[in-house]
């Protein structure tokens, strides 16, 4: 049984989605998550097929969400920014047998006509045997194709639930997108526990202000660039606003104590695609007592931080992080599974503490060796950005015959920027190693949908 037909059956006008003014209750969900799959056998799709979903974030979209594995269906996600030619190239390499794109309504039959039961055995989640194929996020395009089963998202549903303390009737403010884990997840929570996701067409920062200040929202996910401009956009207050997820990267612990302190609960919290989202968060009643962390894993997962000598790493003591659990995919498609004991090895850096409290320093395949000295470029932009005047920084290595590598920083201002100190409050908060030795000022700075930087290409040659 899956998570919409439970919450269908329990209470079926309850609101499962609001979109654009629309309000679609849970029996409106069931129904055409029904058709999806009904229509997908009549278009001879078997169960284990492989069928991409092509859309924007709609409620058409939800239904195939939920319909397609109830097809017995694996779903392949695609954005809906990929143009034709490149969805065919993916549908090529994923092995998918049919595309499915709709427009924005739900697109209810109009005939009563009795769906067809999804295959024994299979069904959406929490039923272990559903599958989805969900592309990672880079920061310069591409991904790789990670498989989550329905015990992986069953897994990761009751660890978040456990940590905040989602329930019926919390409205989840979805900006994010639904092609990636981050919007995803937001649908499996929601749905586990009968909430209502206020699913957004895209991101713009003073209708997301206006949603979190309007009393409606429970819980929100952001990206930190997210966070700042919806600060920028509104001073609060934010009434009824329990907890706001703040990943896709390292936050700034100032823009979370900026937001906490006008009403705003941002909670920092790490996860990635191969673990169905979340791997630790705050928990809301310790926001902010230890900055810098993403709190303590969430239950059910193990983290550790590994040298490179493979020896596991003492408290406070930096490290590759590596994460096992029942929410940790099986691997990627086209490769050989993963078991459950084994460990999945992440491309980020950071430590635990004593008390099992994790901080993350940031992509470990990001760190600029310069002149012998690591320089984590996480760290260099959180502190520019606290400079009058810096609407956003982005750091990164290029090379140089003296140090190897040398720290570049690219800014973009608010207006008149004073570039001279700029550079000498970068030298009083930083380590030598860590000041920019290159500066450039830009109009803007280009960001993928997860707040991910999108570097140029001079910074994609090999570490230093």
């Amino acid at each position: 049984m899956d998570w919409l037909h439970t919450s269908a059956s329990c209470f079926p006008n309850d609101p499962a989605l609001s979109w654009g003014g629309e309000v679609v209750t849970y029996a409106a969900l069931q129904a055409a998550a029904d058709g999806v799959a009904a229509d997908l056998a009549a278009s001879g799709v078997a169960p284990g097929d492989r069928v991409a979903l092509w859309g924007e974030g709609t409620p058409a979209a939800v239904a195939a969400l939920w319909g397609i594995p109830r097809a017995g269906a694996v779903a392949v996600l695609l954005s809906p920014r990929l143009p034709p030619t490149t969805v065919m190239q993916l549908a090529e390499a994923t092995g998918v047998r049919a595309v499915w794109g709709r427009g924005p309504g739900l697109d209810l039959p109009r005939s009563r006509r009795r769906y067809r039961l999804p295959p024994p055995g299979r069904g959406g989640p929490p039923d272990p045997e559903a599958r989805f194929v969900v592309f990672t996020s880079g920061t310069s395009g591409g991904g790789r194709p990670v498989v989550l089963t329905g015990a992986n998202l069953a897994a990761a549903a009751a660890a978040s639930q456990a940590r905040l303390g989602n329930g019926r009737g919390d409205r989840w403010l979805c900006v994010l997108p639904l092609y990636h884990v981050g919007g995803l997840s937001i649908l499996w929570r929601s749905a586990r526990e009968g909430g209502e996701v206020v699913l957004e067409p895209s991101f713009e920062a003073g209708g997301a202000a206006d949603l979190l200040a309007s009393g409606r929202i429970a819980f929100a996910s952001l990206v930190p660039t997210m966070l700042r401009r919806i600060l920028e956009q509104c001073p609060g207050p934010f009434p009824g606003v329990r907890g706001v997820l703040v990943g896709g990267g390292p936050s700034d612990p100032g823009l979370l104590e900026a937001a906490r302190r006008v009403g705003l609960p941002a909670l920092q919290t790490y996860g990635m695609t191969e673990t169905a989202s979340q791997v630790a968060t705050e928990a809301p009643d310790e926001a902010g007592r230890r900055p810098g962390s993403a709190g303590r894993p969430l239950d059910g997962f193990e983290v550790r931080a590994v040298g490179d000598s493979g020896r596991v790493q003492p408290p406070e003591v930096e490290g590759r992080l590596e994460v096992r659990g029942p929410a940790v995919s099986p691997g990627y498609l086209g490769e050989a599974e993963r078991s459950q004991e084994a460990w999945h090895r992440t491309g980020d850096s950071g430590w635990l503490d004593a008390d099992g409290y994790l901080f993350v320093a940031g992509r470990a395949d990001a760190v600029i060796v310069t002149g012998g000295e690591n320089v984590h470029p996480e760290e260099v932009e959180a502190v520019l950005r606290e400079y009058p005047g810096v609407a956003d920084a982005r750091v990164f290595g290029e090379p140089d015959p003296e140090w190897g590598r040398r720290v570049v920083a690219e800014i973009a201002s608010t207006g008149q920027l004073d570039l001279a100190g700029l550079e000498a409050f970068a030298r009083s908060r930083l380590a030598s190693h860590q000041v920019p030795k290159r500066w450039r000022v830009v109009d803007s700075l280009a960001r993928s949908e997860m707040g991910k930087p999108l570097l140029p290409e001079q910074s994609k040659g090999p570490p230093g």
